[in-house]
């Protein structure tokens, strides 16, 4: 390796490792800033009045507040594989970062692999020019070897030794050199974007047809007024997958599924997430605002739940299913609002139980899942495992109420408005016994997805289920 080169003195000189974007996927002002407005988002708005501190001020402010992880943080694997290689031979290894020293030097104590450790204080932020100058006054012009990631570095790169990047494309120095590349393969945002929007999750926005297709509504400006509230629910809901998955990143990290998410596992910036939630929110707002001023109030409703799930209310034992339960039951009405449909007592009620089954369904799914890691409790959540029989039992009612309102509903006098051979409506109902039954003797031997939405769309006898129920209500209408 080009760090190996040059001896100097006998001694191989130091490796200089920068920390935002290199040894993390991530960068710890974005990542404490997350961090506050998860614990104080009333609190928000004094952010802006913290900048006058200046940029080191601002990282010290900010660092105050919160408390920081290092175990939860996106590492990257190669450099720190070449940190533990070049620290075995007997090389000084130094930690140069910008970010604030007490974040710096808990990482430090964690990984327990470096020498030295360089970091932003006493209202001096050591990126650039700044940070080169202290590693020419410890070091000597050239007398370390760097690997960062940015044109920030572009200061230190020119008066190191050795310059290493992480990025695919190599910078170009003032003296004609170029940086080498050292660290993993760094994908691209835009890729990591979409999949952080979970474009499968919206699958749950069907709920916007429900409306159509039980009232029997197949004209063409029903189909346009519900395809609308699709796409709506769609832009709103990415938006919120977005700010909570910012918002969960550490928890994320510590996940043995979750840790994959774009946003925890480093592919997606934090600042990129956190500017494209409010876009994505603001491009629902307004396509409701043009087509329909009363699909905009359930939309709107729907986003400030979903915004006050993500930071409050799914931390609290039993809302958080409530609320899970109700965010479904607002894609239907979505759809009524749409299409100017009422929904039906009938529809409303079994929406809400059968949604509550499958809420619980996921919790008890985590909960599984976390006893057999050996786990108790789950980060972010106010559940134990020794919750996971009560919610089971829970669910395993509430699914059955819904096929208790599906039969009711068989004999009411809706049915006999909307169908003309109603009896085939009865063959629902046994469908809906081995379905649901089936998830939840699934989900008791731990072979349930944590979201059923997504382990439905990819199982195969329940595709056929939601077939035949389908087969069936357009044979009795």
């Amino acid at each position: 390796m080009r760090e190996r080169q040059a001896m100097a003195g006998g001694a191989l000189r130091p490796l200089v490792v920068d920390l935002d974007g290199t040894l993390i996927h991530s960068d710890l002002l974005w990542e404490s800033i997350v961090l506050f407005l998860k614990k104080n988002i009333l609190r928000a708005w004094i952010l802006p009045f913290w900048l006058f501190l200046g940029k080191a001020g601002f990282k010290e402010r900010i660092a105050r507040e919160v408390e920081l992880d290092p175990a939860a943080l996106p590492y990257d694997k190669h450099v720190l594989a070449l940190i533990e290689a070049e620290k075995a031979s007997g090389r000084t290894v130094v930690l140069a970062t910008g970010s604030q020293r007490r974040f710096a030097e808990a990482i430090v104590a964690h990984l327990g692999l470096f020498d030295q450790v360089l970091a932003t204080e006493d209202k001096v932020n050591l990126t650039s020019h700044n940070k080169a100058r202290e590693l020419c006054a410890l070091f000597g012009e050239r007398g370390y070897d760097y690997i960062g990631n940015s044109r920030a570095d572009l200061a230190v790169w020119l008066s190191c030794e050795n310059p290493m990047s992480v990025t695919r494309k190599p910078f170009r120095l003032a003296d004609g050199r170029e940086t080498s590349h050292s660290g993993s393969v760094r994908g691209g945002a835009a890729k990591a974007l979409l999949k952080a929007m979970r474009p499968r999750q919206w699958l749950k926005n069907m709920l916007v047809f429900l409306p159509m297709l039980a009232g029997h509504a197949f004209d063409l400006f029903t189909l346009q007024a519900s395809l609308v509230a699709f796409v709506a629910f769609s832009l709103c809901a990415s938006s919120a997958y977005l700010l909570n998955d910012a918002l969960d990143a550490q928890d994320d990290r510590v996940h043995p599924t979750k840790h994959k998410r774009p946003i925890a596992s480093g592919a997606l910036p934090l600042p990129l997430a956190l500017m494209s939630s409010p876009l994505l929110a603001f491009a629902a707002i307004a396509l409701c605002a043009w087509y329909n001023p009363l699909l905009l109030v359930v939309v709107a409703v729907y986003f400030v739940s979903t915004v006050a799930y993500s930071v409050y209310l799914k931390r609290l034992l039993m809302v958080d299913i409530v609320t899970l339960a109700l965010l479904y039951s607002l894609r239907v009405l979505g759809g009524s609002a749409a299409t100017g449909i009422a929904p039906s007592f009938w529809l409303l009620a079994f929406s809400f139980f059968i949604f509550l089954s499958l809420a619980l369904l996921k919790r008890h799914s985590e909960l599984f899942n976390l006893h057999r890691q050996g786990k108790e409790k789950t980060r972010g959540r106010g559940y134990t495992t020794a919750d996971k029989t009560p919610i089971g039992i829970m669910g395993i009612n509430t699914a059955f109420v819904s096929v208790l309102i599906f039969m009711l509903y068989f004999n009411s006098e809706n049915v006999l408005n909307l169908y003309r051979t109603p009896e085939w409506l009865a063959g629902i109902l046994p469908l809906l016994v081995f379905w649901l039954g089936r998830l939840w003797v699934l989900s008791f031997r731990g072979q349930v997805n944590e979201d059923p939405v997504l382990y439905v769309s990819k199982d195969k006898v329940s595709l056929l289920v939601i077939a035949l129920c389908l087969g069936l209500g357009a044979l009795a209408a």
